[in-house]
């Protein structure tokens, strides 16, 4: 019944999710598993050749590989966001196909410029759809685009900038604990703040007195003045507003809980708060990564703080850094 309701609206959300961590509902990917609703709603309204078409591509596509990205991480709006507007590109594509009275099975690149020119940037996500349609015989070979940036950043934080902010992040206890942490694992590792908010009491391990935190598969050792603040604001009281359901713990895990039961917090709102204070995301992001990648391969750099392989070599060709020793090493270890 509530997957029936406008799934966009806070107060149904809101809903689901106090009914979840009261037992009512079973716990879902709500990210992922509520794009299935969402999308009978919107194939309702679509002819059946559309439909034939959309809901292959979305469930055995999209979907599938939204599910696989996310495999052993809690899911981000992010990635509600990505599914949803490639499906609703390739449905609009689709409709302006038929009102030029064309097939997909006949277009040319002369269409599907003609399509990209009439609209902005986001048209260019149609890529994933015409690829997939190519795989499977229903196009012939079109290109469009890819709509990443093909630039190197520029934007980026000094060294003395970025010591002197996580100074301030290991010392100053004006700032808010949860603040102090995320501004301290954007400018260390160069972590998301969608990424920062899913983190748990589980992705922390203590070994003696070392501290570990797990960004992807493998912990990594934080350096004792940051290990200290992570301890902390684990064993510290929820901080924001109180949930309805104030005698349950369902969020009790969450090192970043949002307002709802059970629900981590907003990464738009972190982000907000880390800007605020003088920690700009993008450039301290770029500045962490751009140091990570001069110290260490590629690979590590992938495998440790769970970014894609192309963009840890991105980063490591940007440093100019030959990371070819490290792969002779590994084979010479028999690994």
């Amino acid at each position: 019944m509530l997957d029936e309701l406008p799934s966009r609206q806070q107060h149904v959300q809101y809903l689901r999710t106090v009914m979840v961590a009261a037992g009512v509902l079973p716990v879902r990917d709500e990210q992922i598993d509520g794009i299935p609703p969402w999308l009978d709603a919107l194939l309702a309204a679509q002819p059946p050749h559309i439909t034939r078409l959309i809901r292959p591509y979305a469930s055995w596509s999209v979907l599938r590989r939204a599910r696989g990205r996310s495999k052993g991480r809690a899911s981000t709006p992010s990635v509600q966001k990505y599914a949803r507007s490639r499906i609703l590109i390739a449905v609009r594509f689709l409709r302006w196909l038929d009102e030029q009275q064309l097939s997909l099975g006949t277009i040319t690149q002369r269409h599907v410029d003609a399509w990209l020119d009439a609209g902005t940037t986001t048209h260019l996500r149609l890529r994933d759809f015409l690829l997939w349609a190519h795989g499977r015989r229903l196009a012939p070979k079109l290109h469009v685009p890819w709509l990443g940036s093909q630039e190197d950043p520029d934007d980026f934080l000094d060294d003395h900038e970025r010591w002197r902010l996580l100074r301030e992040c290991f010392t100053e206890e004006d700032i808010p604990l949860h603040r102090r942490v995320a501004g301290s694992l954007v400018l260390l590792y160069g972590q998301r703040p969608q990424h920062i908010v899913t983190l748990t009491h589980s992705h922390i391990t203590r070994r003696g007195t070392d501290t570990y935190l797990t960004f992807d598969r493998h912990p990594v050792l934080l350096p004792p003045p940051l290990a200290e603040i992570v301890q902390r604001l684990a064993e510290a009281e929820r901080f924001g507003r109180r949930s309805i359901l104030r005698d349950h713990d369902s969020g009790s895990e969450l090192l970043f809980p949002g307002f709802r039961p059970g629900a981590f917090m907003d990464h738009g709102r972190l982000t907000k708060q880390l800007n605020a204070r003088g920690i700009r995301v993008r450039p301290a992001r770029n500045s962490a990564l751009c140091s990570l990648a001069g110290d260490l391969p590629a690979p590590v750099v992938a495998e440790l703080l769970g970014v894609h392989i192309t963009t840890a070599v991105r980063w490591g060709r940007l440093v100019k850094r030959d990371w070819a020793a490290y792969l002779v090493a590994r084979s010479e270890d028999g690994q």
